[in-house]
């Protein structure tokens, strides 16, 4: 899958809370593609997760506006 536009795809890292729950979206997730801004493929990053996205299998598209760091 690839984006198009401002749009990044991010694959949604799984965590687990200091309680042990399982956590499907923290606001974090690795780039999977971003052809607004390449060199965040394959880095870690946060994103808004009070925004309402569009989701694929394991996949979130956001806009580029609401990625706020990159971790790695």
């Amino acid at each position: 899958m690839k984006s198009v536009g401002n749009f990044c795809v991010v694959l949604i890292q799984d965590s687990t809370s200091s309680s042990g729950i399982q956590i499907k979206s923290d606001g974090m997730g690795k780039v999977h593609s971003c052809i607004a801004n390449p060199e965040l493929e394959g880095k870690t990053v946060l994103y808004d997760d009070r925004q309402r996205y569009v989701t694929y299998n394991e996949f979130v598209i956001i806009d580029l506006n609401y990625v706020m760091a990159v971790i790695d």
